[in-house]
Formats: structure tokens, sequence, C-alpha cells
């Protein structure tokens, strides 16, 4: 092939044997015409004859012991492969040259998913497969990375929000439950040795439902922090692969797209925080306004009692509902205390 990078036709023309159509091998010049030919070339196409020989190019009668090494020719030989070795190497630089045919790697077969040359193009390996320009797949390729990428970090961006939002509504589930354990102490200790077993019981159950929102959190928060570690991973991968050069870039890509295709994708978060348990806490609420009842009855239970140890007569209109008054006004008795 031709000087990379310094080639045109001309030098083409004067650089390759007319016989072999590659550059000249020890190249001789015949004097009669002027034309020049690779030694071995001329050696093959006359053969043993030791008559008059024709040029191969020309056909004039030329005589074989007046073959002169064309001296010229093989100083311009030896440029030309110094140029082409500097070709190569700024080739290799660009996009790279072809191991097999030497020739820049200017065409991408989407069916290998390889840079490829001119040559590879026209060989039955590559027939009928989608080949495109190296550049056109660069840009085709990159831009494929950037949308990735992009989906990527909204992905990132909405594990980051959820994760917020996950922290704050467990703590304001931890601060109602605080609330209630106040609230839960505040009553028991007015009825300490009336509901010593029932606080304890109640208190064990908030505890539960702590450790188990504090669990679930632990567990969805793990997840997620997996989950921003891999995508963390897969981003800066692309963004590796995206800074590299054409060359480095098209190698093995179906690979580097398959990580993107194979993460975990996110399709609706699952429910961290299930309506019982928030039932649960509020169950606390209504334990606080049955021992508020409890008590009252309890205040109203022992008015009774002393009422029952006085000789009084009561008035109808303002006795406790739940009294239950003799003809005499004088005798009562409970009807009910607690609600059910």
């Amino acid at each position: 092939m031709a000087a990379a990078g310094y080639s045109d036709q001309n030098l083409s023309d004067v650089a390759t044997c007319s016989i072999c159509m590659e550059y000249f091998k020890d190249p001789m010049i015949i004097p009669e015409c002027g034309h020049n030919f690779c030694r071995s070339c001329l050696v093959q196409c006359w053969g043993e004859s030791e008559v008059e020989v024709s040029c191969p190019q020309c056909r004039e009668t030329v005589q074989q012991n007046n073959l002169i090494p064309n001296r010229q020719l093989a100083n311009l030989l030896q440029l030309i492969k110094n140029l082409s070795v500097q070709g190569r190497k700024e080739e290799e630089r660009k996009g790279g040259v072809c191991e097999e045919h030497q020739e820049p790697l200017k065409l991408f077969c989407k069916v290998h998913e390889a840079p490829i040359c001119v040559v590879c193009d026209r060989s039955r390996i590559h027939e009928n497969h989608k080949v495109i320009p190296l550049k056109e797949a660069l840009e085709e390729y990159k831009g494929e990375i950037c949308r990735h990428v992009e989906i990527l970090r909204k992905e990132r961006e909405e594990i980051l929000a959820y994760q917020a939002a996950l922290d704050k509504e467990s703590k304001d589930l931890l601060k109602l439950t605080e609330t209630e354990r106040l609230k839960i102490v505040e009553k028991f200790r007015e009825l300490h040795h009336f509901l010593e077993e029932q606080e304890k019981r109640l208190l064990n159950d908030v505890e539960e439902v702590e450790k188990e929102i504090a669990g679930r959190r632990d567990e969805q928060l793990a997840r997620l922090t997996r989950k921003l570690s891999s995508l963390e991973r897969i981003i800066q991968e692309m963004e590796e692969k995206r800074q590299q050069p054409a060359s480095e870039l098209l190698q093995d890509m179906r690979s580097t797209l398959e990580k993107y295709e194979r993460r975990e994708k996110r399709e609706g978060e699952p429910l961290v925080f299930p309506p019982e348990l928030r039932n649960r806490i509020l169950e606390s609420c209504d334990v606080n306004h049955f021992v508020e009842d409890v008590m009252k009855q309890w205040k109203d239970l022992q008015s009774f009692r002393n009422l029952q140890r006085a000789n009084v007569t009561l008035d109808p209109d303002t006795a406790h509902p739940s009294l239950i008054l003799s003809e005499d006004q004088k005798s009562n008795s409970i009807c009910s205390f607690f609600k059910r």
C-alpha cells in the first residue's frame, strides 16, 4: 500500500512493479525502454531463455545481460517504507491499522462489532454485513453510552430522593412512637399499681414496632446502598469507556452494554412501612383513651362507694347515669362502670 498520510497515485505507480503489482524488490531497469521490474519477476517472466526477450510492459526487444540495478529507485522505496511506518503509527494513534492487510481501520462491522479496513469489507467474511464508517460508529456508540449514562443518573437521583423520603418517614414514625411512649408512661404512672402488667406489655409492643421500623429501614437502606454502589460502578465504567480512544472504545462494546442491560431496574419500590405498622403504633392512642376512661370510671366507682357508706338523698337529675336509684332515692346500685 502507499505510505499512509503521504501517498498519492503517482507515487504508487512509481514504486509498484507492473508484474507483481507490489513494491519493487531489488528493482532492475531495462536500458532499452527505461522500465523497471523486480529482479525475481523478470527471471520468472523470461525463464531460462537465452535468446532475445521483450519488455513485459512495452514489448520492446531487450538484452537480458543489459539489465542495470536501479539504486535510486531502491533508495526511493526505502524512503516510502519509512514514511509508511510513520503513517501506520499515525493511523494506529487515530484508529488503528488492520493487522492482516495493513490498511487503516476506517469501517466498522456491526455484526462482528469490530473495526475493519476497506479490504476486509470486500472479503467473504463480511459479505452482506452491515458496515458503516468508523467515525459514524464512534459517534453512534458514544451517543448510546451518553443516553445510558443519563438514564442511570436519573435512576440514581430517584433512589437518592427515595432514600431521603425513607429517612424522613422513619424519623416521623419514630417521633410518633416516642410521643406515644411518653403518653403511655404518663398514664400508667397514674395507674401504676393497677395496670403495671399492662404497661409492660404495651411498652414491649412499642419496642417491637421500633425494632421492626429500624429493621425495615436498615434493610431497605442496605439494599439502596448496594444498588447505588452498582450504579456508580456501571456509570464509572461507561464514563471511562466513553473517554477511551476509538480502537479501545469499540472493542467488546456488547459486554459494556450488557452490563447496562443486566442491571437491576427500579420498577416500583416495595412498601417498606405498611399501613399495619402505623396502625400498631396508633393502637396505643386507643389504649390511652381507654386508660383515661378507666380512670374516670374508677373515680366514679370510688365516689359511688363513698355514697353507699353515706346516708344521703340523691338527685336523679344530677346523679351519675350509671346509677339506678330506688324509689326512696336513698339506695342505689351500679349498672356498668366499664365501657365495652
